[in-house]
């Protein structure tokens, strides 16, 4: 057999250095390099899968924001509206006793024109009953002055 491998050139010791060299240079890339970039991708793959549950996480946090939000309009607008028609009812509460009191004014000063007209009619009826009783008094004295005469 060594004649065999001596006639196509074959050295055997340098056939068992080189795979004695293969094996080192396979087991040192294997430790130095192998191992660290498979690391590195390890840790890159686990970065990035905590990215993916963090956006996740934003997106359901988004979500139950927006629902938050809109609840919070949506009872701000009822009190809104609460408040304006607390606020109209307040006004036409107000209005309504705005307009009983200047009705209530009102007929307080009807009945103290009717009274005042009615005190000036007696007072104008005694006057003139007054005036007419002169009046009869002057009439008898100039008739009475007249047959005198």
């Amino acid at each position: 057999m060594e004649q065999l491998l001596q006639a196509f050139g074959i050295d055997t010791k340098l056939i068992i250095i080189q795979i004695i060299n293969f094996v080192v240079l396979a087991g040192a890339l294997s430790y130095f390099l192998y191992k660290p970039v498979l690391g590195m991708l390890e840790k890159r793959e686990e970065k990035i899968a905590q990215g993916v549950q963090d956006a996740e996480e934003a997106a359901k946090a988004k979500a139950s924001a927006d629902e938050e939000k809109k609840e919070i309009l949506s009872a701000a607008h009822k009190d809104a509206e609460e408040v304006g028609a607390n606020a109209k009812k307040y006004a036409d509460e107000k209005a309504a006793t705005i307009v009983a009191d200047a009705q209530t004014k009102a007929e307080g000063v009807i009945k103290d024109a009717e009274g005042k007209g009615e005190e000036i009619k007696v007072q104008a009826r005694k006057e003139s009953e007054a005036e007419v009783a002169k009046l009869a008094v002057l009439a008898a004295e100039k008739v009475l002055t007249q047959k005198s005469s």
